[in-house]
């Protein structure tokens, strides 16, 4: 498949934006807190995930998902000093929905048997869970010719 046809398919599309490693801790910290400034997300996301992000991969990260539609970058200059404040735009928050179908998928094919994760803050906690057969009922795959 070229270049050309992956760009203009629709799962292709949301894959380059999820595909990155630290898009996943970004969107689901994001989701749990609505708005979070720079320094936090960083701590969020060592605390959380017990994953270090430099504040150059983080910043690139950022403007990646901001560039992309994804997430809403607001300055705060009423504080001292001026502060950034980083939330989800409504393209941002639809990933939800996909992180539920994810972990749906976890739960049925991963052999996780907890639910609910009770070591730290994260997706888990943020999404309720989609159960797979039932969403694959709702659709029908085509045959192949």
């Amino acid at each position: 498949m070229s270049e050309e046809q992956l760009e203009e398919c629709a799962a292709s599309l949301a894959m380059q934006i999820l595909g990155r490693k630290w898009t996943l801790y970004i969107i689901c910290e994001l989701l749990m807190c609505q708005e979070l400034y720079f320094s936090q997300l960083q701590e969020q996301i060592l605390g959380h995930y017990r994953e270090k992000i430099s504040a150059r991969v983080l910043s690139e990260a950022l403007s990646r998902l901001e560039e992309n539609g994804v997430v809403n970058r607001t300055v705060h200059s009423e504080s001292m000093p001026i502060r950034v404040g980083y939330s989800l735009t409504d393209k941002g928050e639809d990933f939800a929905v996909i992180f539920s179908a994810l972990k749906g998928w976890g739960v049925k094919w991963g052999g996780v048997t907890i639910k609910r994760c009770k070591s730290f803050a994260c997706i888990h906690n943020a999404v309720p869970i989609i159960d797979i057969d039932e969403a694959k009922s709702l659709f029908q795959i085509q045959e192949c010719d």
